[in-house]
């Protein structure tokens, strides 16, 4: 039966209304309605293929997009078009979308246009090629080039992510964010001299710039001079963005650290923190419950019985070596140790372990570990070491490496997947003193890490590291090395001994000379660990006791049982 109009215009009504409200399921019947009612309505169709992209139904989004764009040319429907054939795989589709979507509106690569919003974060290698191709066709479009240097910046094509700024530099001349985004890339590959020459650069472009004043106080290493902290001072008064704001209050919070001014540094971290959350959108506030229900279903699906039904499904490979841990807890520095030994490269922190697992849930019945398919997670698992032997091969300064080592930190969260994606692989956790992770994650100036805004939140983020991490000693004992970050700085040769017998290598003195090794680090320690083992950070955190104070009972707690634990084991 035909519906009538009137119920076409309430479903449509009721559709785009929960659509908006973020209820997708409750709102596609209703737009499937209205659009049965009325194909030819543009917007309608624009917002039943979003909600069926948002539902994971990619190839039905593109379906409607597809009819979408045959009745009206809308950027924004080309857009979301191109988005979904890249969920489906089709980059050409994609490409085409993108390049007529440029040339009808150019201001869509702008910073706050939508082309921005197309690129997953997990996804950096698709959006560097089909970027790479864009900026191809559009070659003076300045905005298109930005995304496409932040794009190469980030998945680590590094050259050409130079190259990029350069001609950006060019074409930009006036413009302070192309020497500061390569002041930003010399400062990863250990090029503190070019770094800071590109900084002055730009603050002589724009002298009260919150990036290029941010960066210039964050690379010189010591105190500020009089001038610098009065123009770091005048720029927060003037600042409105958030995320500057947080920039100029941390630059502040490390000049007072080197001074010994402990208590102005809280208070300067404290306003970084809070400009910080300002800037969030509602969406992206950290959930504390809602992360202790995501901890309770890996406790409950990752148990022994799943392991024993799906050995042997995964990949036997010893290659990958997996450095897991707390943010700030030494998991960069472990990195860089290994990866100084002639069989070792080191990639980074990649989060091919998140995406294999995705993968692998599509194929499961109800999207939940418990059902996960013998063959999806095969399939999963060679998809995961393609891509690390293709980012190893990619950062190899020497002959290919017998192991790969992957330091994402929070893959202690998929500590059960990799277990059986990787049984052979290695699990290298490291561990801190809480105190000194929670006062490090709250003084650092996080982009995205939400949970790192609140002592409270940070609180609770250890406790449940400290829960799973029990939960992995029990199941998976066997693949589990734990070093403590404390041993490793008081004796780095009798702990990367162990750590190498562990991956099973020979000891190399190149281990303990790792500050001489080329290589990129993206990681918030980039600056620390060209600086060689040191016991600066170690009980760092008395310094702000007071700060801590909310959260201190709780870390105490965690220090005692920590304490409780390494008697027991003596791994630990």
């Amino acid at each position: 039966m035909t519906p009538r109009p009137g119920e076409y215009a309430a479903d449509a009504a009721i559709g785009m209304r929960l659509a908006q409200a973020g209820r997708w399921h409750e709102a596609l019947p209703h737009l499937e309605r209205a659009q049965a009612a009325r194909g030819d309505d543009a917007s309608l169709l624009h917002t039943t293929a979003s909600v069926l992209q948002l539902l994971g139904r990619q190839h039905d989004a593109v379906h409607i997009y597809a009819a979408a764009v045959r009745l009206r040319d809308d950027v924004g429907v080309m857009v979301g078009w191109a988005r979904a054939s890249l969920l489906t795989g089709d980059e050409a589709t994609a490409t085409a979308l993108l390049n007529r979507a440029l040339t009808i509106d150019a201001s869509i690569a702008s910073s706050t246009g939508s082309l921005r919003l197309l690129w997953d974060s997990e996804q950096r290698d698709t959006a560097a090629r089909v970027l790479r191709s864009l900026v191809a066709s559009h070659p003076d479009n300045t905005d298109l080039l930005c995304q496409y240097a932040q794009v190469l910046r980030a998945a680590e094509y590094l050259d050409e992510a130079a190259q990029a700024w350069q001609r950006y530099m060019q074409l930009r001349p006036d413009d302070p964010l192309g020497p500061v985004e390569a002041g930003r890339l010399a400062v990863g590959r250990g090029d503190r001299d070019g770094a800071r020459a590109l900084f002055d650069h730009a603050l002589q472009i724009a002298p009260t710039d919150a990036g290029a004043l941010a960066e210039a106080a964050h690379v010189q290493r010591a105190p500020l001079t009089e001038t610098m902290i009065a123009r770091i001072e005048a720029a927060i008064v003037r600042e409105r963005h958030p995320e500057h704001l947080a920039q100029l209050h941390d630059a502040l919070a490390r000049h007072h650290e080197r001074r010994g001014e402990y208590g102005e540094a809280a208070a300067q971290v404290a306003r970084m923190n809070a400009a910080r959350e300002r800037g969030l959108p509602p969406s992206r506030r950290y959930d504390a419950s809602r992360h202790a229900e995501e901890v309770a279903c890996i406790l409950r699906a990752y148990v022994p019985e799943l392991f024993a039904r799906l050995r042997e499904t995964g990949s036997i490979d010893r290659r990958p070596v997996f450095v897991i841990g707390l943010p700030r807890s030494g998991t960069t520095l472990l990195e860089r140790m290994l990866a100084a030994h002639p069989q070792v490269t080191g990639i980074g922190e990649q989060t091919f372990a998140r995406q294999g697992l995705l993968q692998a849930l599509a194929a499961s019945q109800g999207g939940v570990p418990e059902a996960l398919p013998p063959a999806a997670v095969a399939a999963a698992t060679q998809w995961h070491l393609q891509q690390l032997t293709e980012r190893a091969r990619r950062q190899m300064t020497r002959g290919p490496g017998e192991r790969i080592v992957d330091k994402l930190p929070d893959n202690y969260l998929l500590a059960g997947w990799l277990h059986i994606a990787f049984p052979r692989a290695v699990l290298i956790h490291s561990l801190r003193d809480p105190r000194d992770v929670a006062w490090s994650c709250w003084a650092t100036d996080f982009a995205k890490l939400d949970w790192s805004l609140r002592l409270p939140d940070i609180a609770h983020r250890i406790q449940c590291h400290r829960l799973l991490m029990r939960h992995w000693r029990q199941t998976i004992p066997e693949q589990l090395v734990e070093v403590r970050y404390e041993r490793l700085v008081a004796n780095p040769e009798v702990e990367l001994r162990r750590l190498l017998r562990a991956i099973d290598l020979e000891w190399h003195p190149d281990v303990m000379a790792f500050t001489q090794q080329q290589g990129y680090v993206a990681s918030a320690s980039r600056h620390q660990v060209r600086e060689g083992v040191h016991a600066r950070s170690i009980g760092r955190w008395r310094h702000y006791a007071d700060a801590l104070a909310p959260i201190l009972p709780q870390l105490e707690a965690i220090v005692a049982q920590d304490a409780r634990e390494a008697t027991a084991d003596l791994r630990l």
